[in-house]
């Protein structure tokens, strides 16, 4: 790591004192201040100072986790300087483990998500963007060319002036070859520095309150020859094809800044750099690897990029982001969630709930009342509390996956923390991220009794959360109506559905339903194919997943209203769109979630109840339908799409909390016991057993047995909340 050399007559700058130079830079001068921060003093002539002047005050308000503290910027003697808070680690300079590109992803993609939530774009986000730190990836808000973007023209330095750079400073591309010298110079090696020659402070033009909009200079370029990129006529910045640029910076730069549209920085041009410096971290080489400028250039514009070497995950994300056409770009809130719900961890509720609550700003006091008319509340501001938790959930994993490499290595002593108030992250350690307790166990059968029909033995508690109410066999139905009594159903081929609480049962036949228990009893008939009947959590409503064509894929769903007896039909576009199983119920009753089958993947869409697509988690794995969902509704379960035969999925977020591996074949899942325990048929004994199975997998109680002559493909068990 670079050193700073200390200077024998300390001097100020824009209120700042210079007590340290670091080792020499072409491009820029970097000091250690007294304080403690680095201030960087760019060698370059703004066009319009109060539109860089306007950029940094918008980036000092949108910054935060895990961007660097932008503390003060300002012009001395035309030349733009900026200070920022110093931390301990080294720029990205080659490849990470997989843990570390991880860790890197989605912390990167978190603080661009968090920008572009305040409209504010990088601009110019490269390796020399990152600072690689014991307590986890840290960000550079400004660089050189986001500078030079925004319409500044490059001055050469003082020969007088001293010249350096930390590798934690303010970033600007390097020449690719001379990282070792940048990264770790030892002391002995920085020549003898006096103090540079600065501009009287009270002259120094500093961050105003109010500025100009920025108005970026942009590139201007015309496509040759493929087969003759050296002959390719280009119109551009001068600082594109300028021999002091490094080649490699322009792998970085997104299609529409090259193209003869103007195009000023933007959230998209943001993702596409963060995917090439992905490439990058992953690989050690540019995802568009060329020897010339105007080669490059046209790569960037008409090449695929080079994505070898990327974990397959990431690899996805990544794609999306190199789109050529901007609009086809995922968002950074997008792709954040993707990564974090495809990073290959499992981050338990207890860890997930204390980083949130930590990162998530305490409101402040409540003013002292005033006699005025009292203003009408607004209404809860779901996107904030959403964007908290994915926030949090980013958090967390880059947190526990740093944990990892410290219980893998065992090289470090103590738990990394990061300061609270230089991030505005509060210190985390290890004790805070240790795995949760193990669940109470669910409570011992008290009694047992064997149902009518097939041999099915209950074991059971009065005090149990979930029990049976219902099954078939074949086509006859049985299903609980008092106590330990079953009552077989009249119909045949009837599916029983018995709200939350037993108030209403619904008995559900091929073309009509049939409601009985807390008031008088009604038929509807829905006039479309239906199936999987589901009530609301409040046992107002029931639902039916909507059919279409011989495979019976979901086309909509259907919603009984008990109170009114209103049946309301809504039409989806899922049976054409990879649709498959049934609707669930939103835990909040807001909505449906269905699951769909996409080239390569499967995930679950979330619908309102108008049938419009609110979000998506195209990472999660076959969904398991109408009974997906926890009893609290904080997770929901799946098929896992690799690491074990059940996901767990927090409901917010779509981070995997927990994998769990069955090790036998034929493991039905029932749904949920209680959040700690999935209700899952064990057939490998005699008697087959369905048992109260914890999150790792660990049957702790049996709830029922079933003789292996009765407990065949067509026996179906229904379980319901009490």
């Amino acid at each position: 790591m670079a050193v700073p050399q200390p200077l024998r007559d300390p001097r100020r700058l824009g209120g700042h004192t210079l007590t340290g130079a670091y080792p020499p830079g072409d491009r820029s001068s970097v000091y250690e201040t007294s304080d403690g921060a680095l201030l960087t003093l760019f060698h370059t002539r703004l066009a319009d100072p109060d539109a860089f002047l306007e950029r940094i005050d918008r980036l000092q308000r949108a910054g935060g986790y895990p961007w660097l503290d932008l503390i003060d910027a300002g012009t001395a003697n035309g030349e733009p300087y900026v200070v920022v808070e110093k931390v301990d680690g080294a720029h990205l300079d080659g490849p990470l483990p997989e843990s570390a590109l991880q860790r890197l992803a989605i912390a990167s993609m978190t603080g661009l998500a968090g920008l572009h939530r305040e409209d504010v774009a990088h601009g110019s986000f490269t390796p020399w963007s990152v600072i690689l730190t014991g307590a986890g990836p840290r960000l550079a808000l400004l660089d050189l060319d986001a500078l030079v973007a925004e319409g500044a023209t490059k001055s050469a330095p003082d020969a007088d002036k001293p010249t350096g750079r930390a590798p934690h400073a303010a970033a600007e591309t390097p020449d690719p070859d001379a990282t070792a010298r940048v990264t770790a110079r030892a002391a002995e090696d920085v020549p003898q520095v006096d103090a540079p020659a600065v501009a009287d402070p009270d002259a120094t033009t500093r961050v105003p309150k109010t500025a100009p909009r920025l108005a970026e200079r942009v590139t201007l370029w015309t496509a040759g020859d493929p087969d003759a990129t050296s002959q390719v006529r280009t119109v551009v910045r001068p600082d594109l094809l300028d021999e002091a640029r490094p080649v490699d910076s322009l792998a970085y730069l997104p299609p529409e800044v090259l193209r003869p549209e103007p195009a000023p920085p933007a959230p998209p041009g943001d993702l596409f750099a963060w995917a090439a410096v992905m490439v990058f971290a992953a690989t050690g080489r540019r995802a568009f690897e060329r020897d010339s400028r105007g080669e490059t250039i046209y790569a960037v514009l008409h090449d695929d990029p080079d994505l070898d070497g990327l974990p397959e995950g990431l690899a996805g994300v990544a794609a999306a982001c190199f789109a050529k056409d901007p609009g086809q770009r995922p968002t950074a809130q997008e792709a954040l969630e993707r990564l974090i719900g495809e990073a290959q961890l499992t981050i338990d509720r207890a860890t997930l709930e204390a980083v949130r609550n930590a990162t998530v700003p305490r409101a402040a006091p409540p003013a002292e009342e005033q006699e005025t008319e009292p203003a009408v509340a607004p209404p809860p501001a779901r996107k904030n509390l959403r964007w908290a938790a994915i926030i949090a959930a980013a958090v967390a994993i880059v947190l526990v996956a740093g944990l990892g490499g410290y219980l893998l290595g065992g090289n470090r002593t103590g738990a990394a923390t990061t300061p609270a108030a230089a991030t505005g992250i509060p210190s985390t350690s290890v004790s805070t991220l240790a795995a949760a307790d193990d669940p109470s166990p669910p409570p011992l059968a008290v009694g047992d009794f064997t149902a009518p029909g097939p041999a099915i033995k209950l074991l059971e508690n009065p005090a149990d959360p979930a029990r049976l109410t219902g099954y078939r066999k074949g086509a006859d139905t049985w299903v609980r109506t008092e106590g330990d009594t079953f009552t077989q159903l009249p119909m045949k081929d009837a599916e029983p559905a018995r709200s939350p609480g037993g108030r209403w049962l619904a008995a559900v036949g091929p073309e009509t339903i049939t409601f009985t228990g807390a008031g008088e009893p009604f038929t509807v008939t829905p006039g479309v194919p239906y199936t999987r009947p589901t009530w609301s959590r409040d046992g107002a409503k029931l639902m039916l997943t909507m059919t279409a064509g011989d495979e019976a894929l979901p086309a909509g769903f259907v919603i009984v209203d008990v109170a009114t007896r209103a049946v309301t039909t809504v039409d989806t576009d899922d049976e054409t769109t990879g649709g498959e199983d049934g609707f669930a119920w939103l835990p909040d009753g807001s909505g449906v979630a269905v699951g769909y089958r996409a080239e390569t993947a499967r995930g679950i869409r979330f619908r309102d109840l108008t049938g419009r697509q609110t979000k998506a988690f195209h990472w999660v794995g076959e969904t398991y339908g109408r009974r997906m969902f926890s009893p609290s509704g904080k997770t929901f379960v799946t098929f896992c799409p690799s690491g074990g035969t059940y996901c767990v999925w927090d409901t917010t977020t779509g981070v995997r909390q927990a994998s769990i591996p069955l090790f036998y074949a034929d493991g039905l899942l029932y749904g949920w016991y209680d959040d700690a325990h999935l209700i899952v048929a064990d057939p490998q004994g005699d008697p087959h057993r369905i048992v109260a199975m914890d999150l790792r997998g660990r049957p702790q109680r049996v709830l029922a047995e079933i003789q292996p002559k009765d407990d065949t493909t067509d026996l179906l068990l229904y379980y319901t909340g009490n």
